[in-house]
């Protein structure tokens, strides 16, 4: 019996692998290398980087999070500003209690955002209204969206300058591929900045 369950446990894997593994492929596409470019030039700017998501894709958010602002780091180089608006319970309850689920992340770019900044959004459906509605503040006022979504795409994919997509209806696989976006994208900016960053 319990070898019957493991080999059950052992399609069940391959099937999920097979459906996951080549949505990884995105990432060899032309929207990666342009939200590369677009977070350099950010970079070099100044500008903040902000990052947002519900669910399990405000985990993603804040590994991501912690991924650009520690894993990007080279001694005695400039670093990364980035800023996770998933990350403060009590400033997210406020928003929610006073102003509104759909007002947790436009409120909070209302207070920092400047031009030139850059919001990563990430979601599986490209549909949660507060999601969206920071997108539309973002690209409202002088900055660029990566959009890091699955399923139709939704509106995200439409709002985002730079929609990194992947084709899959599949929660699990969905989020592990924007997962990886967090660990690319940094390892890649401490390549950029260890070779080209200013001190």
């Amino acid at each position: 019996m319990i070898e019957k369950m493991a080999n059950g446990a052992d399609e069940f894997a391959k099937k999920y692998l097979n459906e996951t593994l080549p949505l990884f492929q995105e990432y060899a596409g032309r929207e990666f290398k342009t939200a590369m470019d677009a977070m350099v030039q950010a970079y070099h700017r100044g500008s903040t980087i902000y990052i947002c998501g519900n669910g399990g894709s405000a985990g993603t958010a804040g590994h991501m999070v912690n991924d650009l602002s520690k894993g990007s780091i080279v001694e005695n180089k400039k670093r990364l500003r980035v800023i996770g608006l998933a990350d403060n319970m009590s400033l997210l309850t406020a928003y929610a209690n006073d102003n509104g689920f759909d007002s947790i992340f436009v409120e909070q770019l209302k207070s920092l955002w400047a031009p030139g900044d850059i919001l990563i959004a990430i979601s599986c459906s490209g549909n949660s209204p507060n999601v969206v509605k920071a997108c539309e503040y973002a690209r409202a006022n002088g900055g660029q969206v990566i959009g890091l979504v699955g399923f139709s795409g939704g509106k995200l994919k439409e709002l985002s300058n730079h929609p990194i997509y992947f084709k899959s209806y599949n929660y699990g696989s969905v989020e592990d591929a924007q997962l990886m976006f967090s660990h690319l994208s940094s390892q890649y900016l401490h390549h950029y900045i260890k070779e080209n960053g200013p001190a």
